[in-house]
């Protein structure tokens, strides 16, 4: 908070006079004032017009900090080349924010002046935890971004639009499942019927369905240690999707059944 200064206005009776003659004074002085400042301003245009202020502090260094991995300094130059004009007071620091936050590879982003001649990036880069359908990642929070190439080895998931939440949920669930019995989930699928599908990495299928779902994968779990036990054949189908068990079908065409009704 600034202090202002307020001068005694006490008038004495008898000093009208002399009072008129301050009070000119002071209108005098106070318009002098005016002029002085309306030329310094004026003189203070023109030089800025003359040496602009990227001239007196130009813009010498882009400091990045973060740990990069997927974003190259080739597509930051690309991104933020364009807007590095007006110096260092004169740059858009929002506007070289949000072109770094438009890259793919890109979660949060914060821009800084360092005086006297320097921006700061600092990026924290997406962490991919899962394939979306064909053309997408998923990030650690269910969020969609679209890399112009996607990393091998991660999980596939797919589902409808405004499910990613949901599906990257419901397979760490899965997963911690499966992983108990020695099984490792590498996809899932909920379709438009919103009936799940599993895929192991193995390349064998678990069909779990629409209702009840962790509840089946969860007894499928439990009695797959005995399913297993002396057979060196693998899984190529589980249909879970029964009433009253499930259904196995192996590698070599051999189907073992322990459920009587129909499917989904």
């Amino acid at each position: 908070m600034s202090t202002v200064n307020i001068e005694s206005s006490f008038v004495r009776w008898g000093d009208f006079p002399r009072q008129r003659l301050s009070l000119g004074f002071v209108a005098m002085r106070s318009l002098a004032l005016a002029v002085l400042v309306t030329l310094i301003m004026g003189s203070s245009a023109l030089a800025l017009q003359r040496f602009p202020v990227e001239r007196w502090l130009p813009l010498q260094t882009v400091a990045l900090e973060g740990d990069l991995l997927h974003v190259s300094e080739a597509h930051l130059r690309a991104a933020i080349g364009p807007l590095l004009h007006g110096g260092l007071l004169g740059v858009n620091v929002t506007a070289v924010r949000l072109a770094v936050e438009a890259l793919p590879w890109v979660d949060h982003a914060t821009v800084h002046r360092v005086w006297p001649d320097a921006l700061r990036i600092s990026l924290t880069e997406q962490v991919a935890l899962a394939r979306w359908g064909k053309t997408a990642l998923l990030n650690d929070r269910g969020e969609v971004f679209h890399p112009s190439i996607l990393p091998k080895g991660l999980p596939h998931l797919a589902g409808p639009e405004g499910s990613e939440t949901r599906v990257l949920r419901q397979f760490h669930q899965y997963q911690k499942q499966l992983n108990a019995v020695g099984l490792r989930l590498a996809g899932l699928v909920l379709d438009a019927r919103r009936s799940w599908t599993a895929r192991l990495d193995d390349g064998a299928v678990i069909r779990i369905g629409r209702e009840h779902a962790e509840a089946r994968l969860q007894q499928f779990a439990a009695v797959w240690p005995r399913l297993t036990a002396g057979r060196k054949r693998g899984l190529r189908v589980a249909d879970l999707r029964y009433p009253n068990g499930l259904s196995i079908r192996w590698t070599e065409s051999v189907e073992l059944t322990h459920a009587r009704g129909r499917g989904e």
